[in-house]
């Protein structure tokens, strides 16, 4: 084989292997929906707050990005990154519901409306698997 005749299949590998640098692998995970509803127990929904889904890689779920979302009259619908939803997989769940603790004041230290754990990956003692299917992930926590 002389030069002449690699020299079109140098320059089509040199350009596909830019392609491939230039736009990367992607993400091949799939996200579902992650929505459902927050209530405390006994019923009363939590008015406004933030749910995030921390991925459990002690569960397997590598994910790099938590899906987070906002409380609104006790539902939520969550995101991972810039899409919709979240990748399957087992996740810890944080909720934070809070009031200032002096509406006066902007400054003041926030007052949970709900138990602290909830607020802290380490002690939640939510957690969830997240499949394809699953229409909603409610959530029940206290006071």
């Amino acid at each position: 084989m002389n030069v002449r005749s690699m020299a079109p299949r140098c320059a089509l590998f040199v350009a596909l292997t830019m392609a491939v640098l230039i736009c990367g692998c992607g993400d091949t995970s799939k996200n579902v929906p992650v929505k459902g509803k927050v209530t405390l127990k006994g019923g009363d929904s939590i008015a406004k707050g933030t749910i995030t889904f921390h991925p459990d890689a002690t569960k397997g779920n590598k994910s790099p990005n938590p899906a987070v979302g906002n409380i609104e009259n006790g539902q939520y619908s969550a995101s991972a990154g810039k899409m919709e939803g979240a990748p399957v997989g087992w996740y810890k769940v944080t909720i934070n519901a809070s009031v200032p603790s002096n509406p006066k004041d902007e400054y003041s230290v926030p007052k949970s409306l709900i138990n602290e754990k909830y607020n802290d990956v380490a002690r939640t003692d939510l957690a969830v698997e997240v499949k394809e299917g699953t229409p909603s992930y409610d959530f029940q926590v206290t006071k």
